[in-house]
Parts: structure tokens; sequence; C-alpha cells
């Protein structure tokens, strides 16, 4: 189903405090103009997305055109019901509060020249999505980045604030990653690791801070944690944090705005198609912000490719 024969598009009314629904009136508005065919499915509870974008691409012969209007959480997702990826194409309009899937791959801000674009000159990508394993867990994709440790407290504790909602109603909504992130730096638990990168040498990790595996530069509200990241090369790009006392990592928070948090050499940046971490105890896990459970040890791998147009 391509876009001249209509979209399946799923609605997250919640997406930045009802933002969801306000854009779209905006997108049925220009669609039902154009004579554009489209069915409409409005979620209403976490996981919902899962299950009936598995039921739309499990016996197909034909694309279809999956459009989400919501924020990275429902992007995710659907990317875990996808079944047939080669007939399926994902796209989206940002409604969001952080959309860092639709900022890293440049979906315009407006969602009526979002739109224009996919109707008129639309542009197809083959992008990287990545899978975990965690200890008893069932394996779990993801379309942005994984991490375990302090990106995941943040997002864990982020779901929970009220401060975001409030924040969301002013478009602030990434001031609360930045405000529990400085937190967070006081107030977490280190853990001691090993990292195991493809077939090479295990690294020691000693007072693990996060690591992070991204298909994309930018997570959390846009913070550039693997400025090099490239969605197409069939890697996956890790950030990973050790050993550092706190004034320092609190620099390296500032600092990472400007992607300058590498000068410190206790960031490093590593390039791989698989990773393992093995800590000493639990750490919280985020996939695309969402944070499911918390895991001693996690398997991530650069899995497939998806289909993207926009």
């Amino acid at each position: 189903m391509g876009s001249k024969e209509g979209f399946e598009i799923l609605i997250n009314p919640g997406a930045s405090s009802g933002r969801g629904m306000r854009v779209w009136k905006i997108v049925k508005k220009e669609l039902d103009a154009r004579g554009v065919p489209y069915r409409k499915h409005v979620l209403k509870a976490p996981g919902e997305a899962t299950l009936l974008v598995r039921n739309l691409t499990e016996k197909l012969t034909k694309d279809c055109h999956v459009l989400v209007l919501g924020g990275d959480g429902t992007l995710n997702e659907v990317l875990n019901g996808i079944r047939d990826f080669k007939h399926t194409v994902l796209s989206c309009i940002r409604t969001g509060s952080g959309n860092d899937f639709a900022v890293n791959v440049e979906v315009d801000k407006n969602p009526l020249r979002a739109l224009s674009g996919l109707l008129d000159h639309p542009m197809e990508a083959a992008l990287d999505y990545g899978e975990i394993r965690a200890d008893e867990h069932e394996p779990r994709r993801f379309l942005i980045s994984c991490g375990m440790g302090y990106d995941a407290d943040i997002c864990e504790e982020v779901s929970r604030s009220r401060l975001k909602k409030v924040l969301n109603r002013f478009g602030l909504g990434k001031l609360t990653y930045v405000m529990i992130g400085i937190k967070q730096i006081f107030t977490r638990n280190d853990a001691d690791a090993m990292l195991y990168l493809d077939d090479k040498e295990p690294i020691k990790v000693p007072k693990l801070f996060f690591a992070v595996g991204m298909m994309h530069p930018k997570e959390g509200g846009g913070v550039p944690f693997c400025p090099e990241a490239d969605p197409t090369d069939g890697l996956m790009d890790l950030c990973l944090v050790r050993n550092m006392p706190k004034w320092k990592l609190t620099m390296a928070v500032a600092l990472v705005y400007f992607k300058k948090h590498l000068l410190f050499r206790n960031i490093t940046c590593h390039r791989c198609k698989t990773m393992r971490l093995v800590a000493d105890k639990p750490q919280w896990v985020h996939l695309d912000g969402e944070t499911p459970y918390q895991a001693k040890e996690v398997l991530w791998v650069c899995k497939g490719k998806v289909r993207f147009r926009k």
C-alpha cells in the first residue's frame, strides 16, 4: 500500500499532552481535500500499536504504508509489530514531545509540510534497526537507541514525572530531560561491568555510568551522544561512559550538546555489529525512551532494515 493507494494511520491521542489529535485534524483536512484514501486507528492503550501492526503486516502481498502520528514510543511499538519488513513502509508526522526519530531523519516540524513532502515528492531509505535480549525477557526491537544506566534512569524518571506534562503545555517538554538528567548525576548508583564488542577482547568497565547503542546520532530530546552514527551503515554506534567523578560528569553533560563530550578520555565511542554488557547489579534499560525493565546482562544486535519514507 503506497501513498497513492492510501495509508494505515495510527494516532496516539495522548502524545505531547493531546497534540496528537490536534495534528490529526490538520492532516485529515488535507488528506480529504486531496482525496487520499486512508484508514484511521486511534490508539487507546500501551501495546495496542504493536498488536495492530502485527495484524496489518502478517500476510502482505503488496506494500502496507503505516503513517504514525505519535512520538518515539509509538514508533517503537510499531517497529515491534512489523511482520513483513519487505512490504511494510513506515512514515511519521511529529506529535510527540521529544520526536528524536523525526529529528534524526529530518521530518519537517510543520505537519502540513511533512505531509506534502510525503505525498508530492516522497523519499525512501532503508534504515537500520536494532534488537536486544536482556536476562530472561523476550527480544525487543529499537529504532533510535537502546541504553543501560544513566540515560535509561532519566527515561524511567521522565515517564513518571508530572513536570513533563506541565512543560509540554508550553512546548518545553525537552527541558524535563535536562533537569532530570542533572539530578540523576548525583543520585544514581554506578555498577561495575564487562563489555564485549563483536569478537574483540573484553573491556573492563569500572563504575559504569551508562552504555548506549545508537542507530542515529541523537536521543533523549536531541542529545548527540554518537555524532557520527549512520542509520544506513549496518552498524551500531556505542557511547560508553565510565569511572568519572560527578563534577566531570556534570561538565560532560553540558558539553554533549556541543558534541564536545568525547574530549574526556573516559567517554568513548565504538562501532560494532553486536555488543554485550554484563553488570554486577541490575540497571534500567531503555528502548527508544521507553523503560520496560531492569537487567544485569544485555545483548544488542544491529538486526536489519526498515523501509522509511518521508
